[in-house]
Order: structure tokens, then sequence, then C-alpha cells
């Protein structure tokens, strides 16, 4: 997986310079990063929480409940509308 990684990060560094934030982000991921990422993405699309845990292979739905961040993205998106700086 790193080799992958790193193959698709030296893809992305060769688009130019701004890109090398995004570039070090591939380097950095990991087999885990993967998986909780796809963890994620099916608790945000509302799959049962009973199947993302089946899927994972979880013993615990408390384990796999880490993976909801609802609660983080709407703080996020309150925040946002919320606290505004009106530059005049």
């Amino acid at each position: 997986m790193k080799e992958v990684f790193e193959r698709a990060a030296k893809r992305v560094e060769e688009r130019g310079d701004e890109f090398v934030s995004r570039a070090n982000a591939l380097r950095a991921a990991s087999a885990h990063w993967l998986r909780h990422t796809a963890g994620s993405n099916m608790a945000g699309a509302e799959v049962d929480l009973r199947f993302v845990r089946d899927n994972l292979g979880h013993e615990s739905i408390t384990t796999t409940s880490l993976y909801l961040h609802g609660d983080d993205d709407e703080r996020h998106k309150a925040t946002e509308r919320g606290h505004r700086i009106a530059w005049s």
C-alpha cells in the first residue's frame, strides 16, 4: 500500500508546488486510513451501523460508532454559518 501511495504522491507533485500538501497527505496514508475512510463513508451515507460493523469485522457496535462523524460535521457547518468575520 505504501508503494501505491508513494507513486500517487509523486504524480500529484508533478502537477505543481500547490499540490505538495496533497502529496504529503498521500504519503501519510495507510491501509488503516483507507479502512477508516470506508467506514466513515458508509456511516455518513447512513448505512445501517450493524452492517458497517459487520463489514469492518468489529465485535462491538461501540467500536463502529467511532466512525460516525455527523456531530462533527454539523458542528463545523454551524460554526461556519454563525462565525463570519465581516471584512469591509
